[in-house]
Parts: structure tokens; sequence; C-alpha cells
């Protein structure tokens, strides 16, 4: 496949800047922006904030174009190293057709952090420009004192050379509750409830393996248009022939109805033809009193067929932690399988 680009290791005095997608944070969170800001130059990093980050405009003072030109800015800029949006946004997606993606081909590669609607924009640099881009928490869960290894783990992977090496397993726990910036600015994760990941289609006792070219992100967003020109998985997965793909996908907001459609919807576009495996983030969303099934029966509905591996129940996602995935990396998973039950699972990566 054509070459992945992995963006050059960060240290002490590497320059990221932190900007908006598609809405600048309210007031009310601006306290937070300031702890994580500063965990960040206690790294030793430099930080430039992008014009909008502190504005929330409504829509028609501050449109798509903006946010586009801003962030072509950033990511044509030689001396930025990474790119981490505080948070994913609500219409990321509004910009992909006014980048200039010729013109990302030519400029040094840098990391782009975060997952939401931050994944939207990062497969499309990874599918389009072949850019490796990080699949992990957003800025504004990085307070300075978080000791959660999951997010930790951001700070190593962007030192890391091509070629290097990681290995990653299931959390002990996640965090079922959604942080509350507003109300306390120096909130930590705080995982409590048990963390089980889950083979959808093997119930019988086993040992499986996967491996292929990681590539994934947020359902609600990159599940729209993981068959469209502007995410390109089919071009993608051509290149990527030799090695497979290994596609993750985590929900957010989409009830249980919802989630099967959108499944149904990728299974007839060809989205999951050869691929080696399917990794499912935990969904917020388990039950609705609006829909016929719930969440595990939607998934049996779409995806119980499957003869690939289908992992559900991982750390990706809304329910933190978050794994930390590398889009274009070469991944492999191996665990053992019983009832159900994942078990012993370790993802390892490889920045080739």
């Amino acid at each position: 496949m054509a070459n992945i680009l992995y963006p050059a290791p960060l240290k002490v005095g590497s320059k990221i800047a932190i900007c908006s997608l598609s809405s600048g944070l309210k007031e009310k969170y601006h306290a937070r922006l300031d702890r994580v800001i500063d965990g960040l130059k206690h790294r030793g990093y430099e930080v430039v904030e992008g014009e909008f980050l502190r504005q929330n405009k409504p829509r028609d003072e501050l449109d798509a174009k903006a946010h586009a030109k801003q962030l072509m800015g950033f990511l044509l800029d030689d001396e930025v190293a990474a790119i981490m949006p505080p948070m994913g946004g609500e219409l990321a997606m509004e910009i992909l057709p006014l980048l200039d993606y010729n013109a990302i081909k030519e400029a040094k590669p840098k990391w782009l952090v975060g997952f939401s609607d931050v994944s939207t924009i990062a497969c499309a640099l990874t599918a389009k420009c072949q850019w490796a881009t990080l699949h992990s928490a957003n800025l504004m869960q990085l307070h300075p004192d978080e000791t959660n290894p999951y997010s930790l783990q951001i700070f190593e992977t962007i030192t890391y050379e091509s070629g290097s090496k990681f290995e990653q397993g299931p959390s002990a726990y996640y965090q079922k509750n959604k942080p509350n910036y507003a109300q306390n600015p120096d909130e930590l994760l705080a995982p409590s409830e048990p963390t089980q990941w889950q083979c959808l289609n093997y119930t019988d006792e086993r040992t499986i393996e996967m491996s292929g070219r990681l590539f994934g992100g947020c359902l609600d967003t990159v599940g729209l248009l993981l068959d469209s020109p502007f995410l390109a998985l089919h071009d993608f997965k051509k290149h990527s022939a030799n090695e497979g793909l290994i596609l993750y996908l985590e929900n957010s907001e989409l009830t249980p109805t919802t989630v099967a459609r959108f499944l149904l919807s990728l299974k007839l576009a060809g989205v999951f033809d050869d691929i080696n495996g399917l990794i499912l983030g935990r969904s917020e969303i388990t039950q609705s009193h609006h829909d016929a099934f719930d969440y595990r029966h939607a998934l049996d509905v779409a995806l119980g067929g499957c003869l690939f591996p289908v992992i559900i129940d991982a750390d990706i996602g809304h329910a933190q932690p978050n794994l930390n995935l590398v889009n274009g990396a070469k991944c492999s998973l191996t665990a053992d399988i019983n009832q159900g039950k994942v078990l012993n699972a370790s993802l390892n990566t490889e920045l080739i």
C-alpha cells in the first residue's frame, strides 16, 4: 500500500495547536480549558490557540469556511507538530469538502488527536493523505493531574518514532457517567463499572486473532461517510490489501434501532467486505422505550452472521477510558473467547 506517513515525534518545545472544528467552547468550560492547556505547557510544549477556540457564536456569524481556513492554516504550518481539538464539536463534517487535500499531502504530517467528531477529519486525513492520526481521549479529558494510563498513553504515542511498537489491553473499569467540567473544572476520570469485552458472533471456546491496518471512529459521523469520497474507505482497503483492515466504530447518540440501520447500510454498501475484523466500543445508549429491541439485539441483527470476529464493548468512544488507536498503523489483536466473553486480550500496534 502507499506508505503511511507518521508525524515526527514530539519533544520539549514542540508546538501544539488547539482549535475548534465546528464550534468554540462556551465560557463555562474555559476554566477547564485553562487547566488542560497549563498541563501541556508543564510538559514542555508550546501551545497556540485557534482564534475561534473560546468563541461560541451563532452559526450565521461563524461558518464552516472560517473553521476550514483555520484548520488548513495549522495543517500546512510545518512548525505545528500536533493538533488537539478540545472536543469533537457537532458538525465537523461540514469542513470536509473545504479542505485542500493535495496541499495537505505536501505538508509535514502532524498528529490529529481526539475522538467523536474529531474522527471525521482524522479518517479523511488517513484515507486521502496517508497521514497517521490518533483516536484517543480528547484534550478536555487530559487534566494535568489525570493518572489514567489510557490518557497518559497519548503523551507516549505522540513521541514514538516510525517503526515503534506498543501494546494495550482492556481496562479494568470504565466510567458510565459523563463528566461535568463546567461544574468541576478539575474533575478526573473515575471509572467504576467493570469492563468486559464481548465477542458478538463466537460463543464457543477458542482463541482468535485479527490483524490489519486500523481505521475507524464515531459511528454517528464516520458511519455516514465511509462510503463517500471524503473518507475513501474502499480505496484505502485496496491500498491495504496485503495487510487487510481492522475497522473500529463507536456509538454516541444513536438509538439501538438507528445503530442497526447504520450498520446494515454499511453492510449493504460493502464496507464490511474484505475486512479482517470489527471492534465496537461501548454504547452510551443501550435501551430506548421507543425501540423494539435493545442495543445487543441491534448488533445481532446487523452483524451476527459475520464470519470475521466482531468484538463489542471495547474501550473506544464516549464511555471512557479510550484505547489509543492509530489510524493507518498495523495492528493485531489476540484474545481467548469463552461463552462470548473476551479474555486475555492484547492489542499490539506497530507504526509501519
